[in-house]
């Protein structure tokens, strides 16, 4: 057992290095591609190219290492409230699973990459490589996390065997044991039974979806099983079981899922070479001498962030860990201080770019730059409520919280001095993209080259080992995501063949309802997921249906549509009890109680809420910038 973790650990996190530096590569050859086109005008005909394997290679090398660094989302709701014995059984239960989603995945892209290099099939553009390469990284992405998940299942039946006999003397029965177990299995064979009945197999489906989430299978391989059971069961198999591996290699290889690594790798590099604490910084040297400055200091500079990363987790990590000891030695209530970061986090989404608004973009076919600017009114607004109500409750609770001195303007230009560089990102990405210099994934490259300058040879705040971090840390991110919206994707193909939406459709034009009463309970429905699932989880599951009932069904506007969801998504982000945003703070700061944050950021909460209505209601607050742009 020992030598098989000692191999799976060297190889993932080889493979883990790999994605990395193959997402660092990808920045820079297509920041490469566009100096040749618009200052040497001699555009290339080879980095489209490169950068398809890159971006293939990128998730598949890296998948493996994510498992083994436990980054896969699964949802413990209900399996981490059960006894430590049953915890590790279903663990390995749902490693089993998890391991045959990925067996099939393997075998079937073995087979896929060798017809593929028997048919002579080459590459479209212009440096002509065999396509059987970059799907052969399908398989060999397969092979490093199957042998991840077999290491964890041996270890976990070791695991288990040590607990009974630790336990053998304690007075329980077999049945008040293993009844969770027992449950769990027999409400998959119930909805097994479903997939195989014709007329049930789409009740099957989403039946067997929540039993596995919520039984503990991580998201992206629950997924991914339950496209595999629909196309074999419920689809009658054969030659259907290859939309497995080449429904994940078509959607990796789309232009804007490019954009996702490399805005993964832009935030890395400025969070690990502390943008953040700069921009931190100045945006208190301006504000905080205002009631509850630091505060506002705080979702100002968490708006900035946002806008250079489009990640929430990132920014409540960039700025939360100089944010949080600043607000609480200068006399912040606790609560204070850890509500203010957890929901600047939720501008990331919202504040272009927004990796959410990117997803929604490939599944849909919109302009993503359309996707972005219907989130910068939302998210200044956003801004501005949160600041004004921690002005308002400063000045009620008359605490430290408004006694800052204000900054000397020497000071302030001093600190803008230094922060300008960073500054200059949002504006270089979101410039470049409006004024049609940029694609989305360009600018993210343009952002990755841009920020890799500055943090070296400016800042000289990365250095060779913090390299390194950001290069394991983006291959295990964007492994999570990519691998998730791949497995998402199969599962999307099953109910699209099922034909799920015009179901839902035909039933909900059939209820006694408006059209905009059935977006409310729609929008209650996502919040209420929220609170249990992780976000790109729920976009993933719930979009392609919704987008086909709202927009296709009921003629709402597209863009508007996406940004109302995606508004009513980051509730989610600080909603307990599996709100991400909460933990990255509990994360930050070790003294803080789960119930102090949650008190925290409740307020927050609530202004949310209401501006999710204004959203709803004031349509042009979301649509009007989008119209500019065409």
């Amino acid at each position: 057992m020992k030598c098989l973790n000692e191999v799976s650990e060297k190889l993932n996190k080889f493979g883990g290095a790999l994605s990395g530096i193959a997402i660092l590569i990808l920045g820079i050859i297509v920041t490469y591609e566009v100096i040749m086109r618009y200052i040497f005008r001699s555009p290339t005909i080879w980095v489209a190219d490169i950068s398809l394997l890159l971006c293939i290679g990128s998730v598949f090398f890296a998948v493996g290492y994510a498992m083994k660094q436990e980054a896969h989302i699964a949802v413990d709701l209900i399996t981490g409230r059960l006894s430590y014995r049953n915890q590790v059984l279903f663990s390995v239960i749902n490693l089993i699973f998890s391991a045959v989603y990925c067996s099939f995945l393997t075998w079937k892209g073995a087979e896929v990459a060798i017809v593929t290099l028997r048919a002579g099939e080459m590459s479209a553009f212009g440096f002509r490589f065999p396509m059987a390469i970059p799907r052969g990284f399908i398989p060999i992405g397969g092979i490093l996390l199957l042998l991840e998940l077999i290491n964890q299942i041996v270890t976990g039946i070791f695991q288990f065997i040590n607990i009974k006999e630790r336990e053998e003397a304690k007075n329980e029965t077999w049945l008040t044991k293993n009844l969770p177990p027992l449950v769990f299995l027999a409400l998959l064979a119930i909805g097994g039974a479903m997939c195989l009945s014709k007329g049930l197999a789409p009740l099957g489906l989403t039946f067997l979806l929540f039993v596995l989430i919520f039984g503990g299978t991580p998201i992206a391989f629950a997924l991914g099983l339950l496209g595999l059971v629909g196309f074999q069961y419920t689809l009658g198999g054969g030659p259907l079981l290859n939309h497995i591996p080449m429904v994940s290699f078509n959607i990796l290889t789309d232009f804007i899922i490019v954009a996702i690594p490399l805005f993964i790798m832009v935030s890395s590099i400025l969070s690990v070479g502390g943008v953040g604490r700069n921009l931190f910084e100045l945006a208190s040297k301006f504000v905080g001498h205002l009631p509850g400055g630091m505060g506002v200091a705080t979702i100002l500079a968490c708006a900035v962030f946002a806008a250079i990363s489009g990640s929430a987790t990132t920014t409540v990590l960039a700025i939360g860990i100089i944010a949080i000891p600043a607000m609480i030695s200068a006399g912040y209530e606790r609560k204070v201080a850890y509500g203010t970061v957890a929901m600047g986090g939720v501008l990331g989404p919202l504040i272009p770019p927004s990796l959410f608004m990117i997803l929604i973009g490939s599944i849909t076919g919109d302009s993503v730059g359309k996707l972005f600017m219907a989130g910068m009114l939302p998210g200044i607004m956003l801004v501005c409520f949160f600041s004004i109500y921690i002005i308002l409750y400063s000045m009620k609770n008359k605490s430290s919280m408004s006694k800052m001195n204000a900054a000397p303007w020497k000071e302030r230009w001093g600190s803008l001095k230094k922060s300008f560089l960073g500054l200059l990102t949002p504006v270089i990405i979101l410039g470049g993209i409006y004024t049609g210099i940029f694609t989305p994934t360009e600018a993210a490259a343009v952002g990755v080259t841009y920020g890799l300058f500055i943090c070296i040879f400016i800042y000289r705040t990365l250095s060779l080992k913090k390299l390194w971090q950001v290069i394991f840390d983006t291959a295990k991110l964007n492994a999570l995501i990519l691998f998730l919206v791949a497995g998402a994707i199969v599962f999307g193909q099953v109910v699209a063949l099922l034909k799920i939406p015009d179901t839902v459709c035909s039933f909900l034009a059939s209820l006694p309802l408006s059209p905009m009463t059935i977006l409310l309970l729609a929008l209650i429905f996502i919040l209420v997921l929220g609170a249990l699932m992780d976000e790109a989880s729920i976009l993933l599951i719930t979009y392609p249906i919704l987008h086909q009932i709202f927009v296709k069904h009921f003629g709402f506007d597209s863009i508007w549509f996406a940004m109302v969801f995606v508004f009513t998504l980051e509730v989610g982000l600080v909603a307990p009890p599996v709100g991400i945003n909460l933990f990255v703070v509990q994360g930050i700061d070790k003294t803080a109680k789960f119930e102090e944050i949650v008190k925290g950021v409740l307020p927050f909460v609530i202004i949310m809420i209401a501006s999710i209505l204004i959203v709803v209601y004031f349509k042009p607050l979301s649509t009007w910038l989008p119209k500019l742009i065409g």
